[in-house]
């Protein structure tokens, strides 16, 4: 004699705390990882410090993600995508239109330096692992491609609006991009003061107004 099938939980019933128990623990996770990447930087961070920062056994950390590694990959993605998509919105091209171009560039260039003290601990790891970690190097590059085709067609609109002109829109796009991308990353590495980025954005504007906007 068999006995009467057992029945199935109501969908979305006794699942729905245990999901929610799941993206509880792992958002614990990925905030006690990029807490401790900025006290002690990525090397010296262990997963079992993890564990112990989230509250969770050193096996649980196991049960979400491969290793720290892929902990750091997402922080980095979240942490770089959000500087990426503030800097998108400032290179939109109709924000330039009837505005005073040379303010228009310095408020980019200010909010593009001023990012970097976002999580500055994070963006050092970032610098760090660029040049010895491909998996590293390839999420950057892709987060900052549209950027780069972002400032390229915020020249060609300019141009086509009779602001200035360069003879490679391609060339001209990868300067600015590389220029303030790696002076406002030395001036955070470096521990720059107020009045050392507030130099910086006066003078990398004065440089870039030269090439567009002249």
């Amino acid at each position: 004699m068999t006995g009467a099938p057992a029945r199935k939980p109501p969908r979305g019933g006794p699942r729905r705390p245990q999901q929610a128990r799941s993206r509880r623990t792992r958002k614990a996770l990925v905030e006690a990882a990029g807490a401790l990447f900025e006290e002690r930087g990525y090397d010296e961070t262990t997963t079992a410090e993890i564990a112990r920062r989230a509250g969770v056994a050193v096996g649980t950390v196991y049960g979400y993600f491969p290793d720290k590694r892929a902990i750091l990959m997402e922080i980095l993605h979240d942490t770089v995508a959000q500087i990426a998509d503030l800097v998108l919105e400032r290179l939109e091209p109709e924000r330039w239109r009837d505005a005073d171009p040379r303010r228009s560039l310095r408020d980019l260039i200010h909010t593009l330096f001023t990012t970097r003290r976002l999580r500055p601990g994070l963006q050092r790891i970032v610098w760090e692992r660029f040049f010895k970690d491909d998996q590293v190097r390839e999420a950057l590059e892709a987060i900052e491609a549209p950027i780069f085709l972002a400032v390229k067609n915020l020249v060609l609109h300019l141009e086509e609006w009779g602001v200035g002109g360069v003879r490679d829109p391609d060339s001209a796009a990868f300067v600015i991009h590389t220029s303030v991308e790696w002076t406002a990353s030395r001036l955070m590495l470096g521990g720059a003061d107020e009045a050392e980025v507030e130099a910086a954005v006066e003078t990398t504007t004065d440089m870039i107004a030269g090439l567009i906007l002249a």
